[in-house]
């Protein structure tokens, strides 16, 4: 790929491929009652996590729909990190497996599975463009950790960093324009167009998780402040240009660590995970820092709040079984349903 130029053309296959596969995901649906892919008649979407029978990590989805969970990952590997690409035409995640940590695609529509590209940091999960065209990923191929870009249509990888520091990314803009990353050995967020040009520095604390906000006006990141780890929001403070300057705010500070940011649909609120003296718990956050709320009281750890992409859904891991399972709930922490009952862990939800 030449940059985003080539971008639309992508899109607009991949757009047929969704259209098709709804209509795949309906006949599949009335004539076997389960489909891997998509979503259901405004249903909730399905939700791909990481179980661990007998001690080997790997990838399963989860229908809500059906009920029902279909492991993904081959039994031989050990696996981890899935990320639906946007309408769940594609489940992407981090295999490791023949002496190779390795990019992993499922095709919804096909009903295949692929290997893309190898050498990956197995500490990084893949980050979807907001097309589903690209994942962004670091990789090692080149001697550094640096940030990477492959082209689903081409199957053609490209470097977008250069860098001598392990770079970790945290998200790519809903436009598609940027993505927010940090390098280790320096502080602060940066910022990376997908054309591998105009690098820039966003802030300059001890700063990581960095997501964008569904409208793209925002950043949520946590911020360790030397007594713990807290939420801030960034946004542009002039018409929402990114490259000039921006304006930080807190919006939690509880005693402790706050820890993975999530953003509701309709970007008004964040989720987080806030660990003190006692476990764990689930807290969303108006972006301005008011009206607080504690949404699980569990007296265990609850963990990895994941906000539905539409509606007002959060998918979590919960202890409150004793084994990590994978539950979800209303936005306001209501009608909590638990999804997995195993007698291994169950982490890493997404959907």
């Amino acid at each position: 790929m030449a940059g985003m130029n080539q971008s639309g053309s992508t899109f607009s296959k991949l757009a047929s491929r969704l259209t098709a596969l709804s209509a795949a995901a309906l006949l599949s649906v009335a004539a076997v009652g389960c489909f891997v892919g998509g979503w259901f008649g405004g249903g909730l979407p399905q939700i791909a996590y990481v179980s661990s029978p007998g001690g080997a990590a790997g990838v399963w989805v989860h229908d809500p729909a059906a009920a029902d969970s279909v492991r993904m990952s081959g039994r031989n590997a050990i696996a981890g990190h899935p990320r639906w690409s946007p309408g769940q035409a594609f489940l992407a995640w981090v295999s490791a497996e023949a002496d190779d940590i390795r990019l992993m695609l499922y095709d919804a529509l096909a009903g295949d599975t692929t290997m893309l590209v190898g050498d990956l940091d197995p500490e990084q999960p893949p980050v979807w463009s907001p097309d589903g065209a690209h994942i962004a990923y670091v990789s090692d191929a080149d001697g550094d950790y640096d940030i990477y870009m492959i082209d689903l249509e081409t199957r053609t990888p490209t470097r977008l960093t250069f860098s001598a520091e392990r770079e970790r990314i945290g998200d790519w803009s809903p436009d598609g324009r940027w993505l927010v990353f940090t390098e280790s050995g320096r502080d602060g967020l940066l910022l990376r167009n997908p054309d591998g040009v105009n690098r820039i520095s966003l802030t300059d604390g001890a700063d990581s998780a960095a997501v964008w906000s569904p409208k793209g006006d925002r950043i949520a990141f946590l911020r360790d402040t030397g007594d713990g780890r807290d939420v801030y929001v960034l946004r542009p403070t002039d018409s929402g240009d990114w490259t000039r300057d921006t304006e930080e705010l807190a919006v939690s500070g509880m005693l402790g660590d706050e820890f993975s940011p999530s953003w509701s649909a309709d970007g008004r609120r964040i989720a987080f995970v806030h660990r003190g003296a006692e476990p764990s718990e689930i807290y969303s956050v108006l972006v301005d820092g008011k009206d607080q709320k504690q949404l699980t009281h569990n007296r265990v750890d609850d963990l990895s709040p994941v906000w539905a992409s539409t509606g007002d859904m959060i998918v979590f891991v919960s202890y409150a079984y004793g084994n990590a399972e994978i539950l979800y709930m209303n936005g306001d922490g209501a009608d909590q349903l638990r999804i997995t009952a195993n007698d291994h862990p169950d982490t890493s939800p997404d959907w």
